[in-house]
């Protein structure tokens, strides 16, 4: 299920954004790291590009992530650098109903996004079928729950911005994350 948690900020630029990945739950480090990995997945699918400056594109926005909480960022790699401003988006990963109550005090930071993990059998799904082959592709394992639910949470972010260019989205955002609960097409 997905949630959404409207605070008082959208995308600051129409040429790129910061999005936070905020993982709850066990073995944050590990479950960071995951994020992050299923996330880049899916900010490279469709506009990347040789020589980036930024850790890919969602809707054809730059977009830089930020691993979060920042003490357990350790084994998190791939990255070309870590935001120094606010997030524009944090998406929080994790099992309810930590999720939404760690998106209840980051609700003031702008768009605060919900990701459950992804249920169980989510591996046998033919919309992920892609997504874990080129997972075992890039990193020569089979994908977690926690990169696949951040792979998720990516492609929601591209659908919302694609169309508005990365501008005003707060309400297509919420439209789109709610439509997740059905799956994206």
């Amino acid at each position: 299920m997905a949630a959404l948690w409207m605070g008082m900020s959208g995308i600051a630029s129409a040429h790129s954004f910061t999005a936070a990945l905020l993982v709850v739950g066990e073995d944050l480090e590990v479950g960071l790291a995951e994020a992050v990995r299923g996330f880049l997945l899916a900010a490279d699918e469709r506009d990347g590009h040789a020589n980036e400056t930024s850790d890919g594109h969602l809707g054809g926005v730059d977009v830089h992530v930020l691993p979060l909480p920042r003490e357990a960022a350790g084994l998190v790699e791939d990255l070309l650098g870590t935001p120094s401003e606010p997030p524009d988006v944090v998406v929080v990963l994790g099992p309810e109903p930590a999720a939404s109550a760690t998106a209840r005090a980051y609700q003031s930071e702008g768009i605060v996004l919900v990701q459950d993990v992804l249920p169980a059998g989510w591996e046998g799904e033919s919309q992920m079928d892609s997504f874990a082959a080129r997972y075992r592709l890039v990193h020569g394992t089979a994908p977690s729950a926690m990169a696949a639910t951040a792979y998720h949470a990516a492609r929601c972010l591209d659908a919302a911005i694609r169309p508005l260019d990365g501008v005003n989205l707060q309400a297509a955002l919420e439209e789109v994350w709610r439509s997740t609960e059905l799956g994206l097409p």
